[in-house]
């Protein structure tokens, strides 16, 4: 009998992971490999996970939704001088350069604050179009491979850095509960330990939860929750630095 096998991808998580570690490598797309072989990589993933008679019905990969920007809309004219300048100076770089100035050449300083973070803010949105257009074309290019986006991830336009995403591993932890029943089982690409109480659910209604970790070019499998998973999943595939590489085309 044909097992049935579903592939959920913690995309941020994953994204993180190939970052780290191919950081030495100066040609690596911002993003994800503009010609990695996303097909063959998962349906490798199946055969390691059920190499007698497996099929991969489909591969859910879990991105972000939205772009919460903080400060949150400094744009808006309705802040008052006042109220403008407690927000700029919440970033000591720009407080410092606000400190003695009075009247106009205070206003003028404050708008040239405002002018930078907005123009960080209009970068910011065209980086994340453009990896929605990165994700079309690997759901257009690829078999059966479907983004699901979930949630919001804050960016510090002062810092001009993520935080913690939100809610988009709520998404994939529910699909992987809603969706039992079309899998027998489940591959989960992800290192984050807040999947444990859902694959125990998930295990408990008889289904494989297998879990993938991926390992350094020194054969040591990256820190994180994958330990944790690792732990809590029926078996786990460990990927070797030049396995990965190599579907990844980089």
């Amino acid at each position: 009998m044909t097992k049935r096998v579903c592939i959920f991808v913690d995309g941020e998580n994953f994204r993180h992971s190939i970052h780290e570690l191919f950081a030495d490598i100066p040609t690596l797309d911002e993003y994800l490999p503009k010609e990695a072989q996303w097909t063959e990589f998962f349906d490798w993933l199946v055969v390691q996970a059920a190499p007698i008679a497996a099929e991969r019905l489909r591969t859910y990969w879990y991105v972000v939704q939205h772009i919460d920007y903080r400060p949150y809309r400094i744009e808006s004219s309705r802040l008052g001088a006042g109220e403008l300048q407690r927000v700029l100076s919440r970033h000591f770089p720009f407080k410092k350069d606000l400190e003695g100035l009075e009247s106009e050449a205070l206003v003028d300083k404050m708008k040239e604050q405002v002018k930078t973070l907005t123009t960080r803010q209009d970068i910011m949105r065209k980086r994340s179009d453009g990896w929605i257009n990165i994700q079309d074309g690997i759901t257009n290019k690829h078999n059966s491979i479907e983004f699901r986006r979930a949630g919001s991830i804050t960016f510090d336009l002062y810092k001009q850095q993520f935080q913690k995403e939100k809610a988009v591993d709520v998404k994939l932890a529910t699909d992987l509960i809603v969706l039992n029943g079309i899998y027998d089982i489940a591959v989960i690409v992800s290192g984050d330990q807040d999947y444990v109480p859902a694959v125990q659910a998930v295990k408990d209604w008889g289904k494989k939860i297998v879990n993938v970790a991926f390992k350094t070019k020194n054969d040591k499998l990256l820190p994180g929750g994958a330990r944790r998973l690792n732990q809590v999943t029926d078996w786990s595939i460990e990927i070797s630095y030049d396995q990965l590489k190599e579907y990844l085309c980089i």
